[in-house]
């Protein structure tokens, strides 16, 4: 029999054999080449903040709340599988100015990220505002955060056409107009608080008068008003001097009264006639007796298109002290206002000799009757 020759087949068959064999062990050696970093988070007392990554620009930004210590930030990092990353995990580092984190693949390709994190103040307030007065003292605003309105208060003569208004905002924020500019308060000016974080918050600006009121707590005799009937000044020992008016028997009803005439074109603005008011007696069920504010409108305009002004009476009990006050709008060419105060009856009840009092009195114009109403909450007799 001739005899096979199995030698050269065997050969080629273990090398086949080993030939795949090697090429399995290629594939599992294959390197990871990905070194991204994929999540990046800073906890903050119990709660995470999650950076933005722009993977084309290889940065990422991180802001956190205000006042953050940014010398000892930890980070959590997420980065590509088998990636190592220099600084190390875990370790504390420094964000007070940006930071480069290296990322580099399994297989050592190198990718660079740009770390910036920040703290800014998101607070967009004006803390102080003050008009600079170089005739007198200067003017310092009060700020009614709930409004967010500031109201001054100005002097007669002052030129309200071209003021310099100095502020202070908060820590990082900037201010338009901007502090030391020169506007005019002739009427309500708005100004805009840029935080540092870009939120914003807008002021409303407004200047109110003095009160227009001479001699209103009865100095000197009761100079600059006119009495009229059983009425006239007494000093009492708990507040001052006040007036007071008397009811007595007749047809006569006695008032104080005094003419003001408006230190500029207040027209369509709003008055406030306001005062603290008490009666020694008051009748049940009746307006009699009861201390009142009355005014009517002067101006370019015949008697019967006067507004008169009235409603501002006093409501409690015998000698209570009772805040009254109304603020009614000015018509178009209102120059001035005549302002009265006195008792009040109702028909067919008697004057009796019951004396009223009114202490506190003050005539002031407004913006608004928003800005009145601030004025008579917050900052009457404060």
């Amino acid at each position: 029999m001739k005899r096979i020759k199995l030698f050269p087949v065997l050969a080629t068959l273990l090398f086949l054999a080993n030939a795949c064999n090697s090429d399995n062990a290629v594939e599992e050696i294959k390197l990871n080449n990905e070194n991204t970093i994929k999540s990046f988070v800073v906890t903050i007392n119990s709660v995470d903040y999650t950076a933005e990554i722009d993977q084309e620009n290889n940065t990422i930004n991180l802001s956190l709340p205000y006042g953050t210590d940014l010398t000892q930030i930890s980070p959590n990092i997420i980065t590509s599988e088998n990636a190592s990353i220099i600084p190390a995990l875990g370790v504390a580092q420094s964000f007070q100015s940006p930071k480069t984190y290296t990322i580099t693949a399994e297989n050592g390709d190198i990718r660079k990220y740009t770390i910036t994190i920040i703290a800014p103040n998101d607070e967009s307030k004006i803390l102080s505002l003050v008009i600079d007065n170089k005739d007198s003292e200067n003017i310092i605003g009060f700020i009614d955060e709930e409004s967010k309105s500031i109201l001054l208060e100005v002097p007669n003569p002052l030129e309200l056409s071209a003021l310099k208004i100095n502020l202070t905002v908060s820590e990082n924020a900037t201010s338009e107009p901007s502090s030391g500019s020169i506007v005019d308060l002739s009427n309500s000016l708005t100004y805009k608080i840029t935080a540092e974080n870009g939120v914003s918050s807008q002021y409303r600006i407004v200047t109110y008068t003095t009160n227009q009121l001479a001699n209103p707590n009865g100095n000197n005799s009761g100079d600059g008003w006119s009495f009229d009937g059983n009425s006239g000044v007494e000093l009492t020992f708990d507040f001052g001097n006040i007036f007071y008016v008397v009811a007595n028997d007749g047809d006569f009803s006695p008032n104080i009264n005094q003419t003001i005439t408006f230190p500029r074109d207040y027209s369509e603005k709003y008055i406030l006639f306001i005062g603290n008011l008490t009666t020694e007696k008051v009748v049940e069920g009746s307006i009699t007796r009861h201390p009142y504010l009355w005014a009517y409108q002067i101006g370019n305009f015949s008697q019967d298109d006067w507004i008169y002004m009235q409603g501002m009476s006093h409501t409690e009990g015998e000698n209570v002290w009772q805040i009254v006050y109304g603020t009614h709008q000015l018509l178009p060419n209102a120059t001035g206002t005549h302002f009265k105060i006195a008792q009040a009856l109702k028909k067919g009840d008697p004057y009796d000799g019951t004396k009223s009092k009114y202490r506190d009195l003050e005539v002031r114009l407004f913006e608004s009757s928003a800005d009145a109403e601030i004025y008579v909450a917050k900052l009457y007799q404060k």
